[in-house]
């Protein structure tokens, strides 16, 4: 019995570290960009989420030099870059915040988001968010009254 059990915690594992493989923000993610304990990282999944048409959240908070923050939006930026096509961009900024959003093609029956928020602090520091979602949520304008 403890044996299924333990397949099963490793199976979920790689269900997770699989959602944002294959887009080049997932080395942000991996902590190749940031460093694991420069970040807080926020998993979800179930019921806290299935409310806003959710399936998967995973979310960083850190804060980053201007270097690190435009290396960041940049692998915002290419999305999924095999299927730039399908892809819906939203960008918003004013002159100390910026947020873009970008519903990437569905992977299966899932809708997936990426989102970032960078937030200048000081010209040394940037405060950023960076979020990818999964779930049956179905447009950028939903997910944008989401995230308000």
């Amino acid at each position: 019995m403890k044996r299924i059990g333990i397949i099963l915690v490793i199976l979920h594992a790689a269900l997770l570290v699989h959602a944002q493989q294959g887009l080049p923000i997932d080395k942000l993610f991996q902590g190749q960009v940031i460093p694991q304990e420069r970040m807080m990282e926020t998993k979800v999944r179930g019921k806290m989420v299935a409310k806003y048409q959710l399936s998967y959240f995973h979310s960083l908070r850190f804060f980053a030099t201007p270097s690190e923050a435009h290396l960041i939006m940049t692998l915002i930026d290419m999305g999924d870059p095999h299927k730039e096509s399908k892809q819906e961009k939203s960008v918003m900024s004013t002159n100390t915040t910026e947020t873009r959003m970008i519903r990437l093609e569905p992977q299966g029956k899932q809708n997936r988001y990426l989102c970032a928020k960078m937030n200048k602090k000081n010209s040394k520091r940037v405060e950023m968010v960076v979020i990818y979602m999964e779930g049956a949520l179905s447009s950028l304008e939903k997910m944008k009254e989401i995230l308000k």
